[in-house]
């Protein structure tokens, strides 16, 4: 039985080829898509569950923050890891923490091969290290690796890159110019999915000369990212409810109540963590969301075209299952036959698709960021979800034009006196849901677009473009800051320096200040830089005056604020904020002299809280403070700027290998998870788009089969090209606009919803809606009118010589 019905289906494929290459195309596609966007959320799922003892590691953060005002930080202090450990020793089993001197970049030289990079990717680590984490050393013993003082690990891609693929173990590499570390161990490049990456671990003891012969004391600057893993028997929370008492015994007074500790589970930091000094820009949940829904979306427009394609074909068979019926088939034997016809179907766009998935996926990973394996459609669970999937759509697709079918009666079929059954209410329907899902793709891709370019370029308060951002962090640049300016200044193409210690626009740092009228001190934002700032930046000021280099106390007796900060003070108008006085740990320190401007000092993921500007020109404090050097440059000719700043940086420090970003960049990139949604919606839309069409294009050539006869009376009568198109195509234009009622206010409540994340979002305007309506209706009168110019073509002899 199972080979006729396999004969059957084969005769039945040859004999309606366009049916069935547009059914198993467009079902190919679907699935694809549905594929793709799942290894793509199933990565994002995976991120640090590789480690062995992840479901009991946590990473300690830190809200320091008062009425609303500080800062929520994903860091600690030096002493909170080991002093942890050492009070709470029964609950937490070890703990490491991971450092990297809050630099974008270090240097590293091989003195021997004369070879000398800026690193962004190297970290300091506790020698419990590989105790955490389960990243894969090639070389060295985990377990004394990071043991020694003047250690470092460093990954495959680094020895080809400082030993030409030499063996490393035992060499040194020079750090920062100063201090020779010893390779002990070689590391496997870090997994993707894993929430921080590098490329060199340093032993943590390494660092005690850097302050001086021993770590700092201090709990107030928190840089160190910390981890514990809790013994088997502990509760996170449990942990938890003593940590206040805690903070009460070790932290400074005057920060002591203002500082909460949590545990965050390693596994929910790529998805659900959005704090202040992340190692690495996340994940978005609620992106994740947006990308399974378009993955449904897709492979329910795609069904819904198998479905309407396969009830449109059955309707053609209506007096084989007369014959099969006057043979002695039962209605059972019938369902079964068109089921499994529909599960064969099925199971091939599901073959092709695989295919497609394998031919792409290179590309997917490039355009995601990923390094997805195509070995992963081998796994188990993949295989049975694609198993079920075939299952599913293939009996939801053959067993309705199965079930009427199989319900006809056999006299009338044979006489050909049946009522035909054409299922068009049923597909209507299905129809206008296509459409609907299709629309609302289309009104999200646009939104999603107009969002991404409203974080990008509307108005940030500041200049981002044209500048030139030098990493200068533990740097000789403290003593030659002055000689680099005045040089680099002397080209035309330099229009002001600045230095400052974050980057403009994506961090800041907290510092707690007391100011006139308030009872006690507040952690607010403070931004530390250099004179010529606001020059540099384009920062208006509000009122008042900016730092002068004519006034030798502003660097420790003046601040400049932000209109927000004025706001939350109730000082009034910026003008009334000049000469309030301020105090900072306890002491009375000086006045506000100046208001800038209110702009975006973080991403614009955040609102836009009061700021404190500081000055700090003592040389002595340029490495604590300073870790940019900003230059703003002619955008005329950026090559040749960019060669001057080089000249003035190697005439100051040759030995310091030039490294340079522009600052738009680098804030671009705080927008990499709405650029992932935007690009990747857009191509499953237009795909979605595609099959929605080929969907169409099937129907649309079913209806005119089925109405040649009536074409080829009214071409007699003298109807034209353009009276068939109104003809072939008056049903789906009614069925688009139903679409597009109901898919408006569909896409408004899950966008309004989407946009409500943002602190600043663009507006919902009408023209995505009313665009999205357009398109849709163009592309589908467009497909029918290839039917149209066909139908035109039809000689009304052929179709009526036998009546």
């Amino acid at each position: 039985m199972i080979w006729n019905y396999l004969k059957v289906t084969y005769r039945t494929f040859l004999r309606q080829k366009v049916y069935s290459l547009i059914n198993v195309t467009g079902l190919a596609i679907g699935l694809a898509c549905f594929v793709l966007i799942y290894l793509y959320i199933s990565d994002e799922l995976s991120y640090d569950k590789f480690h062995e003892k992840s479901h009991r590691t946590y990473r300690l953060i830190e809200h320091f923050e008062s009425e609303g005002v500080g800062e929520h930080s994903a860091s600690q202090p030096f002493p909170v890891g080991p002093t942890l450990k050492n009070d709470f020793s029964r609950q937490i089993e070890t703990y490491v923490r991971l450092f990297n001197f809050q630099s974008p970049s270090l240097a590293l030289a091989n003195r021997k091969l004369d070879k000398s990079f800026n690193e962004s990717r190297i970290f300091f680590a506790d020698s419990t290290f590989f105790e955490v984490f389960d990243f894969e050393l090639i070389k060295g013993s985990k377990a004394t690796a990071l043991d020694e003082p003047n250690s470092i690990l460093l990954t495959e891609s680094m020895v080809e890159k400082y030993f030409d693929g030499e063996d490393p173990m035992g060499q040194l590499l020079e750090f920062q110019g100063n201090q020779n570390l010893k390779v002990t161990g070689v590391l496997a490049d870090a997994p993707l999915n894993a929430h921080f990456q590098f490329d060199f671990i340093g032993s943590f003891s390494s660092l005690k000369s850097s302050f001086g012969g021993g770590y700092p004391r201090t709990w107030y600057w928190n840089p160190c990212w910390t981890y514990v893993v809790l013994d088997e028997n502990t509760q996170p929370d449990h942990l938890e409810e003593q940590f206040p008492a805690f903070v009460k015994k070790y932290f400074p007074g005057f920060i002591v109540d203002d500082v909460t500790l949590e545990l965050q589970p390693l596994e929910d930091i790529h998805l659900h963590s959005r704090l202040d000094y992340e190692i690495l820009a996340n994940g978005n949940e609620a992106n994740l969301k947006i990308f399974g829904l378009v993955a449904i979306f897709v492979l329910l427009i795609a069904s819904i075209n198998f479905i309407n394609l396969s009830t449109a074909r059955a309707s053609k068979r209506a007096k084989e299952v007369g014959v099969r019926k006057s043979l002695g088939s039962g209605k059972k034997q019938l369902i079964r036959q068109f089921v499994f016809e529909s599960v064969l179907l099925t199971a091939l766009a599901v073959v092709f698709a695989i295919l497609i998935v394998g031919l792409v996926l290179p590309s997917f990973n490039q355009l995601t960021e990923k390094a997805i394996d195509v070995a992963v459609l081998a796994q188990v669970h993949v295989i049975l979800g694609l198993v079920v999937l075939t299952l599913v759509v293939g009996v939801l697709s053959g067993f309705y034009p199965a079930f009427v079918l199989s319900s006809f009666n056999t006299v009338l079929v044979l006489k050909n006196a049946y009522q035909r059954m054409d299922g068009f209410s049923f597909r209507r329907v299905l129809v206008t849901v296509q459409f609907a899902i299709s629309i609302m793709l289309i009104i999200g891709t646009i939104i999603a677009m107009k969002q991404l370019q409203f974080l990008q370029n509307d108005e940030l308060g500041f200049s981002k473009d044209h500048v030139v951002m030098l990493p200068v962090i533990r740097s000789p640049m403290a003593k030659h800051y002055e000689q680099f300016k005045n040089r680099a200044l002397q080209s035309p193409r330099v229009h002001s320096v600045t230095a400052v210690e974050e980057i403009v626009g994506a961090k800041h740092q907290v510092a707690n200040f007391q100011f006139e009228g308030v009872d006690q001190s507040k952690p607010y934002p403070r931004f530390v830089v250099r004179h010529d700032f606001t020059e540099t930046m384009g920062i208006e000021m509000a009122a008042g005056r900016d730092f002068s280099y004519e006034v030798q106390t502003d660097d420790s007796l003046a601040l400049v604020v932000n209109e927000t900060l004025v706001r939350s003070m109730n000082w009034g108008s910026p003008e009334e904020a000049i000469n309030r006085r301020f105090m900072y740990r306890g002491q009375l320190r000086g006045k506000v002299v100046g208001v800038v401007k209110d702009y975006n000092f973080v991403s614009k993921h955040h609102p836009i809280a009061p700021l404190v500007i500081t000055l700090n020109s003592h040389p002595g404090a340029f490495n604590l403070f300073v870790k940019y050097v900003a230059v703003k440059i002619d955008g005329a000719d950026m090559r040749s700027s960019i060669e001057d700043i080089r000249e003035a940086w190697y005439a100051v420090m040759p030995e310091r290998p030039f490294d340079y970003f522009f600052l738009d960049d680098r804030l671009n990139d705080s927008y990499k998870a709405e650029q992932k949604l935007s690009v990747v919606t857009m191509i499953f839309s237009g795909l979605a788009i595609i099959v929605a069409c080929l969907g169409l294009f099937g129907l649309a050539t079913y209806s005119v089969e089925q109405r040649k006869k009536e074409i080829g009376v009214r071409k007699v009568l003298g109807i034209s090209t353009s009276q068939i198109l109104m003809l072939l195509s008056k049903e789906f234009v009614l069925l688009i606009c139903l679409a597009f009622v109901v898919a408006v206010p569909s896409a408004y409540v899950l966008l309004r919803g989407w946009l409500d994340g943002f602190a600043f979002r663009t507006d919902i305007d009408a023209w995505p809606f009313v665009a999205a309506g357009v398109l849709t209706m163009l592309v589908a009168v467009f497909t029918i009118s290839f039917h149209a110019f066909r139908a035109s073509r039809i000689n009304p002899a052929e179709t009526l010589k036998y009546e």
